[in-house]
């Protein structure tokens, strides 16, 4: 599956960041134009920056 593709993905779905965070879908998604493609909002679980929120390319993290 091709998250930068997809338009929207709901909340709750975890992920191993290539970084190694865990995190975690919130629903919110943006489509960067310039790229033609679309980041998904993540929630950082535990760790360094627990509870941080960023915008993230979902195709380099591994579904957990």
């Amino acid at each position: 599956m091709s998250y930068a593709e997809t338009k929207e993905v709901e909340a709750g779905l975890k992920f191993k960041s290539a970084s190694g965070l865990l995190v975690e879908t919130t629903g919110v998604s943006l489509n960067i134009e310039s790229h033609d493609i679309n980041v998904h909002e993540v929630v950082i679980l535990e760790g360094v920056g627990e509870g941080n929120k960023y915008l993230y390319n979902l195709d380099s993290a591994e579904p957990i």
